[in-house]
C-alpha cells in the first residue's frame, strides 16, 4: 500500500530527511506547475513558485496536522496560491521589456501533458473562463481536490465552491460549444 502524502511530510518534519521530500515533490510537481500556470501565465515563474513552495517545506517546516480538515495536497496548494498571489503583488510594481518573447504554444508546460486536440480545445476554452472559474474546475477535474479542499486551498466557503464550479461547468459548455465540440460530457 502507498504510503500517505500526510504521513511521509510529518516524518520528514520529524526525521528531516530529504529522501521524504523529494517523493512529495516527484507525487505533487506536475500538478502544482500546472496549478501555478493557471496564476502567473508564465512557466519559469510557474517552475519558481513551485520550487519555492518545497522550499518553504523545507526550510519553515510548517505545521501539517493529519485533524487537520482538508487533505496534504489542499494544504499544499494553498500554500502554492498565497506564494503566487503574493509574487503577483510584486510583479505589479515591475515593469516587462517591451522585447519580452511570448512563448510559443509547445513551449507550454500544458502542451506536454495535453496532447490529443479536444484536450488542447478543452484548455484553449479552459483559458477564456474567469480565472476563479478556471481554478475551481483545475483543481476538481484534474488536481482531483474534493470540493471541501477546494474551498480550504481557495479560502472560501463551501457553498462558494459549489457555485463557482456549477457557473464555470456552464461557461465552459458554452464555449465548448462555440468552438463546435458539442460531444463533451460534463
Amino acid at each position: 500500500m502507498k504510503e500517505s502524502d500526510e504521513d511521509i511530510y510529518l516524518r520528514y518534519v520529524a526525521d528531516d530527511n530529504d529522501a521524504d521530500l523529494e517523493t512529495l515533490l516527484a507525487r505533487h510537481r506536475d500538478g502544482l506547475l500546472l496549478f501555478l500556470y493557471g496564476f502567473v501565465k508564465d512557466s519559469e515563474d510557474a517552475e519558481e513558485l513551485m520550487l519555492d513552495t518545497f522550499a518553504k517545506l523545507a526550510v519553515d517546516k510548517p505545521g501539517f496536522s493529519p485533524r487537520h480538515p482538508g487533505s496534504f495536497k489542499s494544504w499544499l496548494y494553498a500554500i502554492a496560491r498565497r506564494n503566487a498571489l503574493m509574487h503577483l503583488r510584486r510583479r505589479k510594481f515591475r515593469t516587462e521589456p517591451l522585447d519580452h518573447e511570448i512563448p510559443s504554444e509547445k513551449d507550454l508546460p500544458e502542451t506536454c501533458l495535453l496532447k490529443d486536440e479536444k484536450n488542447r480545445k478543452l484548455y484553449q476554452a479552459m483559458a477564456t473562463l474567469k480565472p476563479e472559474y478556471r481554478q475551481a474546475l483545475t483543481l476538481l477535474y484534474m488536481d482531483g481536490l474534493s470540493h471541501e479542499e477546494i474551498a480550504q486551498t481557495m479560502g472560501m466557503k463551501l457553498r462558494q465552491i459549489y457555485n463557482l464550479v456549477e457557473r464555470g461547468k456552464k461557461s465552459l459548455k458554452k464555449t465548448l460549444e462555440e468552438m463546435g465540440i458539442h460531444d463533451a460530457r460534463y
